[in-house]
């Protein structure tokens, strides 16, 4: 398969071990776990930890666990997930932060309008490991100008008379995958140390249920039994799929309003990306600015908030030992191997038999290969060392002013040229 990032060591520094403030107690949560169709608990509890006070912090997640899936067309998919180590059980799967432009005018390096962007880019490659790559040339999220963020893992936008000053800096899910380890302390230090105006806008937080731990018919009836009603009011919920008549296309569970600023999505992710027999069930939190406050501590301690948000319906996780350290997960490396020689025989088989026996084995290859050397996209696995040059490295155009001329002496240098 293709290149993966390799889980890096552990950092120097191990975190001080805490409950979190949120979780039931073991009691509560046995009891819980009787009520008929709940998925069922561990005796033995390991407590997310934090890092309070420490910058350098251990890692929050893993850089992937690798999940195959086979579409039913015979087509192989490479999904790399995060997966929370350091006793973490969520992951976090999409940020969006927003700054104040001046965070960035004690080190613009120019006076023209592209600045602050070169400035940000270098600073969010010292974060992610990855810069602003391409001006996209749209306005997005009401900003004037938006800039790739990698390799298609997000976006920034600047400018906008709506705006405030502010720049959008928005990490996709792919992004935190791509991102260097640690870079949710280091974002957290800069936020906390450096930015003017920060904000966290929306957080998703997640947890993955490879085997089917938790379904979706059990968060279902967990609703239905109030384990998603934190004070008296049962939120909305809605169903995406086909539930009456299960087809293998995956089905979702919403809890919650996007306008509440909270909301609960628990839905069928190996079916969802193809595999219709696929056990992997994903659990998903989405925070958001609209009716809260959310403090820059979820960078640290993703966990204490997933379970904070609806603590009766995630009492199960808390008494479950995530693990120290995961391994790189290969489902079968032969099964991805002969689903991808079923599917070059299938489309294209007899064009190779003819090729291989007119010019041979060795030369057909060279002639089919593809000549950049790159993988089929759904075989790539985001990686922050295979992102392009960000702006800030990137040769350019000098403006007029940076050579620090005067009209004279312009004037002189046509003339001497001449």
């Amino acid at each position: 398969m293709g290149r993966m990032s390799d889980l890096h060591a552990a950092a120097k520094e191990t975190m001080a071990e805490r409950r979190v403030a949120s979780a039931p107690t073991q009691e509560a949560c046995r009891n819980a776990a009787r009520s008929e169709g709940h998925p069922s608990m561990s005796e033995e509890r390991s407590s997310p930890l934090t890092n309070r006070g420490e910058l350098e912090a251990p890692a929050i997640a893993g850089h992937s666990e690798l999940q195959l899936v086979m579409t039913d067309s015979g087509e192989v998919k490479t999904i790399a997930v995060r997966v929370p180590v350091n006793g973490q059980i969520a992951a976090i799967d999409g940020m969006r932060v927003v700054i104040g432009e001046e965070t960035f005018l004690p080190v613009v390096d120019g006076v023209d309008d592209q600045a602050f962007v070169r400035a940000a880019s270098a600073q969010l490659e010292h974060i992610f490991g990855f810069g602003l790559t391409r001006n996209l040339g749209q306005r997005r999220d009401f900003y004037g100008e938006t800039w790739e963020l990698g390799d298609n893992w997000g976006h920034v936008g600047f400018g906008g008379e709506r705006q405030n000053s502010t720049i959008l800096i928005a990490l996709s899910g792919q992004g935190t995958l791509a991102a260097k380890e640690g870079w949710e302390a280091r974002l957290y230090k800069f936020l906390t140390t450096r930015a003017k105006r920060p904000v966290i806008t929306r957080v998703d937080l997640a947890h993955d249920c490879f085997e089917g731990e938790v379904t979706v018919e059990q968060l279902d009836q967990m609703h239905t039994d109030g384990f998603f009603t934190n004070a008296y009011t049962i939120p909305d919920c809605q169903h995406a799929g086909n539930w009456k008549f299960p087809n293998g296309k995956g089905r979702t569970l919403y809890v919650g309003t996007r306008k509440a600023g909270k909301m609960f999505r628990g839905y069928e992710k190996g079916m969802e990306q193809g595999d219709s027999t696929s056990p992997w069930v994903r659990l998903e939190t989405e925070l958001s600015n609209k009716s809260m406050l959310i403090p820059f501590d979820v960078l640290l301690d993703p966990s204490a908030y997933f379970m904070g948000a609806y603590p009766k319906a995630f009492a199960h996780l808390s008494l479950t030992v995530a693990p120290q350290r995961m391994e790189i997960k290969r489902r079968s490396a032969e099964i991805t191997l002969d689903a991808s020689v079923k599917m070059v025989n299938t489309q294209v088989g007899k064009y190779i038999g003819v090729i291989v026996d007119f010019f041979g084995a060795e030369q057909a290859i060279e002639m089919l290969r593809n000549k950049l050397g790159h993988w089929p996209q759904r075989l790539k696995v985001p990686d922050y060392q295979l992102a392009d040059t960000p702006v800030h490295r990137q040769e350019r155009m000098r403006s007029f002013n940076e050579y620090q001329f005067g009209p004279s002496d312009y004037s002189g240098a046509l003339e001497a040229a001449v």
